[in-house]
C-alpha cells in the first residue's frame, strides 16, 4: 500500500472523491486545474433551493457536535446522494421501452438513497445506502417507504423532504444534496467514457422466459441467445466476463434487481450499486484518467442537480484538504433490515444494528463490520479487501489485479511478493482466506472460475488473497465462451 505522504498517493483523492459518488456526484474533485473564473461561471449550473437540516432532540441518538453543519472543506460534512426513476430526461425511444413518468404513476421516487460522510481529519469517506422500501417516518406525513419522501421530485421539494427524513431517522444533519435522474446518470457515465465492469457467470439467465413488469401488469419475454445476463425491466443485456459498459448498460446494471441470485432484489441492487461505485473509484485511480479531469466538469454539472450552497470552488478546496486517500478509504455500508408488510405494501423494517452505524459516524469511531452485509445477500465486492500475491507469475498477477479492479473489489493492498505466500500453499493459483472469511472468499471465487479455494491460518493483513502463478491466466474477455454458470455465492 502506498504511503499517504508520497506524491503518488497525493494524487489519489481527486480521483477517489470523483469516483466515490460516481454518477451521483462525480463533480467532486474534477477539474482542480480549472481557473477561479471558470468556477464562478459554473456556480449556478444545476442548483436548487435547500436548507441544511438540523437535529431535533428526539431524532435518534446519533446527534453529535462533531456533525454540526459547517464548511465541508474544513470539517465533517454530510451529502445526500439521490437517484430517481424519473423518465423526464430519457429519449422518446427509451420512454417507449421503459415508460413515461405518467406510466409509473406520475410521481418521482428515489430509487437510490445514499448518505456520504466526509471528514478531512480522517481522510476517508463513508457511504451508507438505504433500501428504497425502508419503513420510516416521513416528517409531517406519517409512516411510509423512505423513497416516498421524494414524492414532489427535485422541483417540488423532494430533496428537502428526503433530507429531513434521513436526519429524522439517523440523527445526522444533511449539509448538501446531489441528484441525478435516469437520463442524467447515463450521460454522466458516457461523459466519463464508460466504465469497465466484470460480470460473474452465476448471473447468466438465457436462454429462457423472463418476466417484464409494467404499469399494466407482467408479460413473459423469451430470450433465445444462450449465455447472456439479461433483465428486460432495465434493458440489461450483457455477456459474463470483463467488458466496457457505456452509459446505457451501466444504468441498466445499477438498476437491475431481477437476476437469478437476487433473493431480495432491493438488497442485491444496493450491492451492485456499491460495486459499481468501487469499480469507478478503481478506474479513476489509474493515471491516464487524470488528463480527462478538467474537460469533465461542465458536462457533469449540467446533468446533475445540487443545492445552491454546494459550490464547485468549495469542492475543489475540499479535495485539496483530503490528500492521500486511497480506494480503501471509501467505506461502504448499508442499512440492514428484514422484509415485511404494512397495509398491503412490501416493506423493509430497519434492523436495530443500523443505529450503530449512525452512532459511529456521529462519534467519529471505526465502523468495524457493521452494515457490510445484508440479509440473505452475498457481500458486495465493494466491501471485500483482496490482495494479489505474485508467486513468480511472470506478469500474470497484473491481469488478476485488473479483474479485481474492474469487478469493484477493494484493491488497496495491491500486489505482494512471493514471500507473502501462506504456508502449505502449492505452486498453483489459489484463493486463500483467513478463518471466518469463507463467504468473502466465495464471492471472489465467482470471478475466477476453476481456481481452488483454501483456508489459511497464516495469511496476514487481509481477509482474502489470490496467489497467482505463471500457469494461470484469468478470463478477461466477455467475448470468450464463458465457463459453465457457477452457483450463487453464499450469503
Amino acid at each position: 500500500m502506498s504511503d499517504p505522504s508520497t506524491p503518488h498517493a497525493h494524487g489519489r483523492l481527486a480521483r477517489s472523491i470523483v469516483a466515490i459518488t460516481a454518477s451521483f456526484s462525480l463533480l467532486l474533485g474534477l477539474g482542480i486545474a480549472v481557473t477561479a473564473v471558470r468556477w464562478v461561471q459554473l456556480r449556478d449550473v444545476g442548483t436548487g433551493v435547500f436548507t441544511p437540516t438540523t437535529v431535533s432532540p428526539s431524532a435518534g441518538t446519533a446527534a453529535s457536535s462533531t456533525l454540526r453543519t459547517g464548511a465541508c472543506s474544513t470539517g465533517p460534512c454530510n451529502y445526500l446522494l439521490l437517484g430517481s426513476d424519473s423518465r423526464a430526461s430519457l429519449s422518446a425511444d427509451q420512454q417507449g421501452q421503459f415508460g413515461t413518468n405518467q406510466d409509473i404513476g406520475g410521481s418521482s421516487r428515489a430509487d437510490t438513497i445514499m448518505l456520504v460522510h466526509t471528514d478531512p481529519s480522517l481522510q476517508k469517506a463513508i457511504i451508507v445506502s438505504f433500501p428504497r422500501d425502508l419503513w420510516v417516518e416521513i416528517p409531517g406525513h406519517g409512516m411510509n417507504k423512505i423513497n416516498s419522501a421524494f414524492e414532489g421530485g427535485i422541483e417540488g421539494g423532494g430533496a428537502q423532504q428526503m433530507a429531513d427524513t434521513v436526519t429524522n431517522l439517523t440523527g445526522i444533519p444533511i449539509d448538501h444534496y446531489l441528484y441525478v435522474d435516469l437520463g442524467g446518470f447515463e450521460k454522466v457515465v458516457d461523459t466519463l467514457g464508460g466504465v469497465n465492469m466484470c460480470i460473474p457467470t452465476y448471473d447468466v439467465n438465457t436462454p429462457g422466459w423472463l418476466t417484464q413488469s409494467s404499469a399494466t401488469g407482467e408479460t413473459q419475454v423469451y430470450y433465445s441467445e444462450p449465455g447472456h445476463v439479461v433483465d428486460p425491466n432495465t434493458g440489461l443485456d450483457v455477456l459474463p466476463g470483463c467488458q466496457h459498459l457505456d452509459g446505457s448498460q451501466s444504468l441498466a446494471f445499477v438498476r437491475t434487481r431481477h437476476l437469478p441470485c437476487d433473493a431480495i432484489g432491493d438488497f442485491s441492487r444496493i450491492g451492485r450499486q456499491q460495486q459499481f461505485l468501487r469499480a469507478v473509484i478503481n478506474q479513476m485511480l489509474e493515471p491516464q484518467q487524470l488528463v480527462k479531469a478538467t474537460g469533465l466538469v461542465e458536462p457533469i454539472l449540467r446533468n446533475m442537480r445540487r443545492d445552491q450552497g454546494l459550490l464547485p470552488g468549495d469542492l475543489v478546496y475540499l479535495v485539496g484538504q483530503l490528500r492521500g486517500i486511497s480506494t480503501g478509504a471509501a467505506e461502504f455500508r448499508a442499512v440492514s433490515g428484514v422484509e415485511g408488510t404494512e397495509g398491503g405494501l412490501s416493506v423493509v423494517r430497519m434492523d436495530p444494528s443500523a443505529q450503530q452505524i449512525f452512532d459511529a459516524i456521529a462519534q467519529g469511531k471505526p465502523l468495524g463490520d457493521i452494515g457490510t452485509q445484508l440479509a440473505i445477500t452475498p457481500p458486495s465486492p465493494a466491501n471485500i479487501e483482496v490482495a494479489v500475491i505474485d508467486d513468480s507469475s511472470e506478469g500474470k498477477a497484473d491481469g488478476v489485479e485488473q479483474v479485481l479492479t474492474d469487478s469493484g473489489f477493494d484493491i488497496t493492498p495491491g500486489i505482494w511478493g512471493a514471500d507473502k505466500v501462506p504456508a502449505r500453499i502449492s505452486g498453483t493459483a489459489t484463493i486463500v482466506f483467513r478463518p471466518g472469511h469463507d463467504v468473502e472468499a466465495g464471492v471472489v471465487s465467482s470471478y475466477f472460475p476453476g481456481v481452488k479455494v483454501v483456508e489459511s491460518t497464516t495469511l496476514q493483513g487481509v481477509p482474502v488473497a489470490i496467489v497467482v502463478t505463471k500457469g494461470y491466466t484469468p478470463q478477461t474477455d466477455s467475448g470468450q465462451t464463458p465457463p459453465a454458470a457457477s452457483a450463487c455465492p453464499a450469503a
